[in-house]
């Protein structure tokens, strides 16, 4: 292989493509990246990449990043760019679905639930929204309860609950989404709410005792922030949560993320994975069954940003979306190379 290299990517100036080429002139890509994760990818883990086999992707397993910091959020992001982006190029080199090269995909739609995260919930038309959500067919919705954090009473999020119930009926899943907020004392009187307006799961509760949760039939989501494998072990073993959320941009790429999500099924935790790339999240399920990763991540407003730069994007219909069967993890656009020094 040939070096690695950051990109300008369209759109936004602030994100970029990080692009592998193979001897031959075939290319990988994984977009898009901050400019830190591309300065960790050219800078540190490009020297480790030169001269290496395109198809093996064992060694992947010992590639560390040059410098001090080899832990947290930013050196995974630029691992897990980097082997994405070669299972992309490895995927073009032999002309099938990375699907294919990784077992074989195990279906050919993977369902997706709705993040509203975006969206003011305090809106007159919130309740308009969630029913849009529900009668377009996506396994659930979620929607964060700001509450705690705007200094309001527990009795305003159940309110808020409430609406978002009445508007999608008793069947749809309604998960809510506390972003580590909550203190005990506002935790402890939210949980009446959540049984009450039948809440799928509370998405990290962070601080909070998760048998209260339990106790309340309530499953307790997490993960995406568990990016070192040391955090990830942790946290699947710890028996505090019942939905693993593993991200195969942030916790190491595809390969980690398979090995995370069989050990969670072994724990009999199901995987809905967070959306950050949702073409490689959706490569993840398709490798697996509907038991072991019900549904992914859609961002409803956030996903159209991250694909901007990709040729025909992965778009829901029905609530689920196709499962790639071509070689590529996506169809990224072309981008022109930085004018900035290039490692090698």
């Amino acid at each position: 292989m040939r070096t690695p290299r950051a990109q300008d990517w369209p759109d936004n100036h602030t994100r970029r493509a990080v692009r592998i080429d193979a001897d031959d002139g075939t290319t990988g890509f994984f977009a898009p990246v901050g400019a830190a994760v591309a300065s960790l990818v050219t800078e540190q883990l490009g020297p480790g990449l030169l001269g290496r086999d395109a198809l093996a992707w064992r060694y992947l397993d010992e590639l560390r990043l040059a410098g001090r910091h080899q832990r947290g959020p930013h050196a995974r992001m630029a691992l897990s760019a980097v082997e994405l982006a070669l299972w992309d190029l490895r995927s073009r080199l032999q002309g099938r679905s990375v699907t294919d090269l990784l077992g074989g995909a195990r279906r050919e739609r993977v369902p997706v639930y709705a993040t509203a995260l975006g969206f003011d919930i305090d809106h007159p038309l919130a309740g308009d929204v969630a029913r849009w959500i529900a009668e377009s067919g996506f396994w659930a919705q979620k929607w964060r309860l700001p509450g705690f954090a705007q200094g309001e009473s527990p009795r305003t999020d159940a309110a808020r609950l409430s609406v978002l119930r009445d508007a999608i009926g008793a069947q749809a899943r309604l998960c809510v989404d506390v972003t580590g907020a909550w203190d005990r004392s506002y935790a402890r009187r939210m949980v009446p709410a959540l049984v009450e307006h039948q809440v799928e799961w509370v998405e990290e509760p962070a601080g909070i005792p998760p048998q209260w949760f339990a106790d309340a039939s309530i499953a307790v989501a997490g993960g995406e922030h568990d990016v070192d494998t040391d955090d990830q072990l942790r946290s699947l073993c710890s028996g505090d949560l019942q939905v693993w959320q593993p991200d195969p941009a942030w916790n190491g790429g595809l390969v980690p993320s398979m090995r995370m999500t069989e050990l969670a099924a072994l724990h009999g935790l199901p995987c809905c994975p967070h959306g950050t790339s949702l073409p490689s999240a959706v490569i993840l399920a398709a490798l697996h069954t509907a038991a072991a990763i019900p549904a992914v991540e859609y961002h409803l407003t956030l996903e159209p940003l991250r694909q901007g730069g990709i040729h025909s994007p992965v778009i829901p219909t029905g609530g689920s979306v196709p499962v790639r069967r071509t070689p590529g993890v996506a169809d990224f656009a072309h981008v022109p190379e930085m004018s900035g020094r290039d490692v090698g």
